[in-house]
C-alpha cells in the first residue's frame, strides 16, 4: 500500500475538520491519534485501559477531558498523551484533526492526528495503561479483520464497525475514529476502505 507523505496527510486533514462552532452545552475531550511510519507503512498507537480506571480493558486512543487551564484542544490531546504513555509534546508533529465525534453521554471528542518517531520509548502510566498496541493500518484495511456490531438505541438499531487485531477488539467511538481516518488516507492512496468490499448485514 502506498502511503501519503506527512504533508499530503496534513492537507487531507485540513479538509476534514469542521468550520462550524459546536454547541456550548457539550463537554469537550480530545484524543491523539499517534501515527508513525516504519518500513513504508503507517501504524497507529492505541492503549488498553487498566483495571484502575473506568472502562477497564477498553482499547482506545490516549486522551481525556478538556481542562480550564488548557489553551486549546490540541494541548489537551498532547497533555493527556504525555500523562498516559509518556510521549513528549515536542516529539509530536501535529498534522491536523478529524471532525469531532459525539457520544450519547454528552461529550464531543476531538481527534487530533500527530506524527511521532518510530520506536518511541514509551513510558506508560502504570495506573492508567495496561498495554500499548501499534497496529499497522494495513491490518485495519484488511476486510478479514472487520466486524460489525448492532447497538439498540432509542432511535432504533445502530450498526457500527468493529476491528479485530491480534485477538484484540477495537470498538465504539475508537473504531469510528479509525474508520474515518482510514477513509481519509484512502483518499490519497490506491487503497479501498474495507467496507467497500464488506457491508454490515
Amino acid at each position: 500500500m502506498s502511503i501519503p507523505t506527512p504533508e499530503a496527510l496534513q492537507a487531507l486533514l485540513g479538509k476534514a475538520a469542521p468550520a462550524t462552532a459546536l454547541p456550548a452545552h457539550l463537554m469537550h475531550a480530545a484524543v491523539l491519534l499517534p501515527v508513525f511510519e516504519r518500513d513504508g507503512r503507517y501504524h497507529v498507537v492505541l492503549t488498553r485501559r487498566s483495571s484502575n480506571i473506568p472502562d477497564a480493558g477498553v482499547i482506545c486512543f490516549p486522551g481525556g477531558g478538556f481542562e480550564a487551564s488548557d489553551p486549546d484542544l490540541n494541548f489537551t490531546a498532547l497533555r493527556e498523551t504525555h500523562e498516559e504513555i509518556g510521549v513528549a509534546p515536542e516529539d509530536v508533529r501535529v498534522l491536523g484533526a478529524l471532525e469531532p465525534f459525539f457520544t450519547r453521554f454528552g461529550y464531543a471528542i476531538h481527534p487530533v492526528v500527530g506524527l511521532i518517531p518510530a520506536g518511541y520509548p514509551y513510558q506508560p502510566s502504570e495506573f492508567e495503561v495496561d498495554e500499548i498496541i501499534e497496529p499497522p493500518l494495513d491490518a485495519l484495511y484488511d476486510p478479514a479483520n472487520l466486524r460489525h456490531e448492532g447497538l439498540l438505541r432509542p432511535e432504533g438499531l445502530v450498526k457500527r464497525f468493529t476491528y479485530v487485531y491480534e485477538g484484540r477488539i477495537i470498538y465504539g467511538v475508537t473504531a469510528q475514529m479509525l474508520s474515518r481516518f482510514l477513509e481519509l488516507i484512502a483518499e490519497g492512496t490506491d487503497k479501498e476502505v474495507p467496507w467497500q468490499s464488506r457491508t454490515p448485514a
